[in-house]
């Protein structure tokens, strides 16, 4: 018998959302359903639907507009499936850190290079954001924070084909930012990495950046093997 996987309503709605542009073939540009309509279909409350527009939209996928309506932001030319079924979360994950270990490490290699002094301010900004709603309590904040800062760094690297492949297994990726194990805090301890990066990006220093990463990598890969 499998190990059912915990999994939050924002989650199954954001799955049921991304299902809803696939089956009508939303392109970029159209504009989803009202909230009232969406919260009907769906079956969910307000605050479940945005956590899981604020998913999407940390993703790439949807770009929200106050006021305006919720967008579809980008449709990728391609798509790798990457729905793995496993009994054993631990080995996944660390599979997974060997691929975002690959991918995320040559966008930050570009990063470095061609991140845009409104791209640095962002990740700053996403640090800052972390750091208050730890304070205060929100995981669900810290982590989607801690997120937006990695999806920064794949927009700066400026190579469409390379987000787009790290896009396409980005639910496999999403689990890093999901309390994996159920613990809240897992990854936190990585989080004075993510400083220097950052101070990495703003010097365009290439190996400092590197070996910024690779801390990143090695904390994460510790805090899983812990379990």
């Amino acid at each position: 018998m499998k190990t059912m996987k915990k999994e939050r309503l924002s989650e199954m709605a954001a799955k049921e959302i991304k299902d809803y542009i696939k089956r009508n073939e939303l392109q970029k540009g159209d504009k989803l359903p009202p909230v009232s309509e969406l919260m009907d279909t769906l079956g969910i409350g307000r605050s479940t639907l945005r956590e899981a527009l604020q998913l999407l939209e940390s993703r790439g996928a949807l770009h929200v507009l106050n006021g305006k309506g919720t967008f579809v932001k980008d449709m990728k030319p391609f798509h790798i499936q990457t729905s793995i079924e496993t009994d054993n979360k631990k080995q996944f994950l660390l599979e997974a850190l060997e691929v975002r270990k690959a991918l995320e490490g040559k966008a930050v290699d570009l990063a470095v290079l061609h991140a845009e002094e409104t791209e640095i301010q962002r990740m700053e900004d996403y640090l800052k954001a972390y750091v208050e709603a730890i304070q205060k309590g929100e995981r669900e904040k810290a982590n989607a924070a801690d997120e937006g800062f990695h999806q920064v760094i794949y927009e700066a690297a400026d190579n469409e084909l390379l987000k787009s492949i790290i896009d396409s297994v980005g639910d496999s990726f999403h689990e890093f930012w999901n309390e994996p194990f159920g613990v809240e805090d897992i990854f936190d301890q990585s989080y004075p990495y993510h400083e220097t990066l950052l101070q990495a990006m703003k010097e365009r220093n290439s190996e400092k950046a590197a070996e910024a990463f690779q801390q990143i990598m090695d904390s994460v890969r510790s805090s899983i093997k812990s379990f």
